[in-house]
This record gives C-alpha cells, structure tokens and sequence, in this order.
C-alpha cells in the first residue's frame, strides 16, 4: 500500500501584508503531479490545513480545488485539525468533502477516531488541546502528557488487529527540532508528548505541528514530521521542504521516501552595510522569493535615504527591513541568539524573576498558556 504523507498547509498565511497562497498552491501542484506519476492509494494530511481558525476565501478554493482533483484520480484522502484549525470550522466541512472521499476529523473523539481503507486502518488524534484532552481539575503538565499517551494507547488498541496501522497526529513530540514558526505556547515542556507514547506496533507515524522535516528517532517506531510545504517565515530560510511517500509491505519495515518541494517564493535574509550597499542590493535584485534586509546602520542622520533607496529597488520582493545599530552590533552572537530564542513564556519568567526573586510555579505558567491559548481562540 502506498501512502503520501504531508502537513502544515497553513492556507491563507500571510508574510507581512503579502499573501502566500500562491506558495501553498505550488506545493499542492506538485503533490498532484506526484500521485499521478507514482499510484498513490491514500492522502494524509496531519493538520493546520489552513492558518487560521476563519480562512479567507482564496484559502478555501486552493484547499477544496486540491480535494477535487484527488477525488478526479481516485484518490482518497484522511486530513486531521491542527492547532492552527478551527473544530467548528473543519466540523462544518466532514459531511461536504466526504462526498468527494475526503474524511476529516475535526476534532479528538477516541470512540469515532478511526478511518479504515482496504488492509489499513488509521488512528487518527487531532490536536489534542488540553482544554478538550484534559478533564477539569487537572493542572500538571503531567496531566496533559499521560492524557495524551491514553488516547495514543486507546486508539491503537482500536487498529492492533489490522495488517497495516497507521497514526496520524499533531502534535508536540519531546525532543523534536522545531523551528520559530510554530506557536510557542504549543511547543513547551509542558504540552512536550514523551515519544515512548507511540506504541511500536504502529507501521508508521505521521505527525503534524513542527515545521521542520525530520525523523523521531527516540520513537518506537517510525515516526515523522513532514514539516510546513513552503518556508513560514525567515526563522525558515534555507529550510527545504519535503512530504514523505510511503509504501507499507506486510512483515517488513516500511519504505519512506523523502520528496523535496520546489518552493514558489522562497525566503532570504540579505545583510547590507549603509557605506557600501550597492552591490548587495544589485545581488539581491537577482534573488527569486521575498527577501528581508539586515542594514548595518553607520550614520543615523543619513540611513533613511539608503532605506528608501532599498525599498524603491526591491518594490513587492521586500517584506521587511531591520536596522542593526552600533548598540546592536555590540552585543555578542552568543546575547542575540539567547534573546532570539526566547518565547514568551521564557520572557515571563524572566520577568518573574527579576519581579519576585524566584521562578514561576509550574501552575502559574499553566495558567499563562491556558490564558494564551483563550486569547488565539
């Protein structure tokens, strides 16, 4: 049997003021042109189908259009909510998009969770938030781990008896290499699912939620995050993007092909120096995608010109520039890297820190992210 796995479409993202739909459609172009060339039995699509819990119009045409031409090659396809997916949004297009053998599951039901195909069934967990995978009264981050690894269990004990068992998820494995794209509340210690969760009987994983390709090694089985289809940002630049194909044979491991994505706008940080920009710019002129410009500020009085100079020669290419001043410069690499790295949640407790002389309490971080995640809601 042979699957294609992918995830993080996030249509209806935006750089900027700058839509990136049209990267999203580039994507879905070429895994259409793959199920074509490679008969492909099955789509999964591990979740944040789209960015936005109401995605704009185009979104949904890019979405639904890549639907119906699976449905024209006879392939069906199993897609999950992500984090970044409304329930009542995906919940409103089960019964449409089953019409044309797309099944979705919106939303974490351990008794109505799997989706069986031919010899396969697949165990499908939505992003299990952990206002619906926890009950009330419970407050540890132990809480949500072990509630997570129950329905993980549950829904295996569902599929055990099937020739091939698949789970498809989005979610935060501990250990995994994320990038600066996802949304930090949702890639903490405290909603970190320990990858000893899986159980090994599963012939293949396939996760959502980190946007960067890889391999969970720690994992019992084989398990993957395919990543987001185009570059999210410039936290993503000189990432390459890749869905995985994936062929299941009986009494053997599975065969896992990493195909890499052309990407439509990919993403460049160019530095520039305020004495002698010119041909930095004349370069990044040449570079194909959006870029954002790092320029090295020497004279405060004058650097507005040589911004309105870059901004006029590079037009819709230009998402954003960044002045690096002498204070700036000053700090060391080591300073800047610690203080990029840091999510909100670190800054609080930094903040917490200097206030209370001592660390946050794990139920008050609790707290801060239950608060976060009402407020994206």
């Amino acid at each position: 049997m042979r699957l294609l796995h992918l995830s993080d479409l996030h249509a209806g993202k935006t750089l900027g003021s700058i839509s990136r739909n049209e990267d999203v459609a580039y994507a879905l172009e070429q895994v259409l042109n793959f199920c074509k060339e490679n008969s492909v039995d099955l789509v999964l699509i591990a979740g944040d189908v789209f960015d936005k819990a109401n995605p704009d119009n185009e979104a949904k045409e890019i979405i639904f259009d890549f639907f119906l031409k699976l449905n024209e090659l006879k392939i069906p396809a199993v897609a999950i909510s992500g984090n970044h997916d409304s329930y009542e949004f995906m919940k409103s297009l089960k019964n449409l998009l089953r019409v044309i053998n797309v099944f979705v599951f919106p939303k974490p039901d351990l008794e109505n969770g799997v989706f069986s195909f031919e010899e396969l069934k697949v165990a499908c967990l939505p992003y299990p938030s952990e206002r619906v995978i926890t009950r009330a009264g419970e407050s540890a981050k132990l809480d949500y781990a072990v509630a997570v690894e129950k329905a993980i269990k549950y829904l295996y004990k569902q599929v055990e008896n099937a020739k091939f068992k698949i789970l498809l998820s989005h979610l935060f494995l501990a250990g995994s290499k994320y990038t600066r794209t996802e949304r930090e509340a949702t890639i903490t210690k405290f909603y970190a699912v320990e990858p000893s969760s899986i159980p090994e009987g599963f012939d293949y994983v396939a996760l959502g939620h980190v946007h960067r390709y890889q391999r969970i090694e720690k994992a019992p089985t084989y398990t993957y995050y395919t990543g987001s289809v185009f570059q999210l940002d410039f936290s993503e630049t000189g990432q390459e993007k890749f869905f995985n194909f994936v062929e299941l044979r009986e009494g053997e491991p599975p065969i896992v092909e990493a195909v890499k994505l052309s990407l439509k706008n990919p993403l460049h940080v160019v530095e520039m120096d305020q004495n002698n920009y010119a041909r930095e710019l004349d370069e990044a002129k040449t570079l194909n995608g959006y870029l954002k410009v790092n320029l090295k500020v020497r004279d405060k009085n004058r650097v507005n010109l040589v911004v309105d100079r870059i901004k006029e020669s590079l037009g819709s290419k230009l998402i954003r520039i960044e002045l690096i001043t002498e204070e700036l410069q000053t700090q060391s690499k080591e300073e800047l890297q610690e203080l990029q790295a840091l999510n909100v949640v670190e800054l609080y407790k930094e903040y917490f820190k200097e206030v209370y002389k001592k660390g946050p309490e794990e139920q008050v971080i609790k707290t801060l992210l239950s608060l976060m995640e009402t407020v994206r809601r």
